[in-house]
């Protein structure tokens, strides 16, 4: 395989989130704060740092701590799941000796345990980076700058990594750091729109790894 590492994208790429997690959102701002949040106000806002994120669509309606709160107090009532093939895959990646990690939007407390809950291998990836683990955030390139040190430690260029995600601005930050890229259609970009901005796109992740092994 061309690639010796494999970096994801978490939610609607390794994970089943949007429709989860939207409703999520919305039950929280009803709740604590009579807030009737919009799928629009969702959508523009979607893929944003998990906090900045939060304090807009709850309209900065209490402390950024509370509202943090909020959001973990109903948390278990809108668990991620595994996306379809992803468990799978990511297992297969490792076994044939490839590197492979997470670059998410999510803080990363809460992805490692959404992954460990799952089954994910967390202890074998290279790499777990959320949102408050580094001071900048997709789309922009820098994004990358600490896994391609700790890969450029294991003797791996940026030629040989590639990025795998859901949104244009995963294909944006990848393109302008150098690396390879696929789009997966599994969260609100269509294949047609990937293709538009230059970026190859499969359908599913189980399509991106056969493309791979070809």
């Amino acid at each position: 395989m061309k690639y010796k590492a494999v970096l994801f994208d978490l939610d609607d790429t390794l994970l089943k989130t949007a429709v989860i997690k939207w409703a999520h959102h919305k039950a929280v701002a009803k709740q604590f704060y009579n807030i009737d949040l919009t799928d629009e106000a969702l959508a523009k806002h979607w893929g944003m740092p998990f906090e900045p994120m939060i304090a807009i669509l709850y309209q900065e309606a209490d402390t950024p701590e509370n509202m943090l709160k909020a959001n973990v107090s109903l948390e278990d009532q809108f668990l991620k799941e595994v996306q379809e093939d992803g468990l799978a895959i990511v297992n297969a990646l490792l076994d044939a000796g490839v590197e492979v990690g997470v670059i998410t939007s999510t803080l990363g407390s809460r992805a490692r345990n959404d992954l460990m809950r799952l089954g994910f291998p967390v202890d074998q990836f290279f790499l777990l980076q959320g949102a408050d683990d580094e001071p900048v955030h997709k789309p922009d390139p820098k994004v990358f700058e600490k896994a391609l040190k700790l890969l450029s430690e294991k003797r791996i260029t940026r030629q040989e990594v590639l990025y795998i995600g859901d949104a244009l601005m995963d294909y944006y930050a990848s393109r302008d750091a150098g690396i390879g890229f696929i789009g997966v259609t599994t969260g609100f970009v269509a294949q047609e729109q990937f293709e538009r901005e230059g970026a190859h796109a499969c359908s599913s992740l189980a399509e991106i790894v056969c493309a791979l092994q070809a």
